[in-house]
């Protein structure tokens, strides 16, 4: 599991984190990630406050902040408080993981925490999708959803990431500079995923056993983590 600094695009060690083994523990839970996502979008807010806005108890948020405020990943800011109340804000902007190495002691948890990210990656989704039809014509056109699945080494798809990124970060900081031009500007959410698509493994691992000459463990081999079947929608698609 690697933990130095990523030198990706978009990446500042000044504003994200790298997970390590210890972090991993303290963010790899559903509510935890809800919290740490409303207080970096929403920003600084009590334990109350998140409690009303994600439909928990404020017990569960007090206590998951807690745990979230000892790995690092919030702390408290005392200057917006009056009298009992207890504001918390994030401490980073972003978190930045590579999934553990295969034989990793935290390689389980490493797939739980990828698997919550991507089910709050798809009820994002859903939840877009239902307030999409209020949306003024214009942004409802801007709004779009699509797949494309191509043929790439695994070097290809590493530079595929890279320049997606590149191109975000070049659109966010585009949208800095003209913050206080009188244009009409709202959130957009981008996700993007990058997976081997199912059902190519045992085909790949052939290939490099008939290429070496001998056989190959598919338990010593990574795979990467696998990805639902892409939809039928074609690239460009809008909803």
């Amino acid at each position: 599991m690697t933990t130095e600094d990523p030198h990706k695009p978009g990446y500042d060690s000044t504003q994200d984190v790298v997970l390590d083994a210890r972090t991993l523990r303290g963010v790899a839970h559903p509510l935890r990630l809800r919290l740490l996502g409303s207080l970096r979008h929403e920003g600084p807010q009590t334990a109350t406050q998140l409690a009303s806005r994600l439909g928990e108890s404020s017990a569960a948020t007090s206590y998951h902040l807690r745990t979230l405020a000892a790995h690092g990943f919030v702390t408290d800011a005392p200057e917006l408080g009056r009298g009992r109340e207890r504001f918390w804000r994030a401490v980073h902007r972003s978190t930045w993981f590579d999934a553990p190495d295969r034989d990793a002691p935290e390689r389980e948890l490493g797939e739980a925490y990828l698997r919550t990210v991507a089910r709050m990656y798809a009820e994002n989704v859903e939840r877009s999708i239902t307030e999409l039809a209020d949306w003024p014509q214009e942004w409802v056109r801007a709004a779009s959803m699509s797949d494309l699945t191509v043929s790439l080494s695994a070097a290809e798809a590493q530079e595929l990431a890279d320049d997606v990124m590149a191109l975000l970060v070049r659109y966010r900081d585009r949208a800095a500079d003209r913050a206080s031009d009188g244009s009409e500007r709202v959130a957009m959410t981008t996700q993007f995923q990058i997976f081997p698509r199912r059902g190519q493994l045992d085909a790949l691992l052939a290939t490099r056993t008939a290429s070496v000459g001998g056989p190959v463990n598919a338990g010593t081999e990574s795979s990467g983590t696998t990805a639902d079947e892409p939809s039928d929608a074609v690239g460009g698609d809008r909803p």
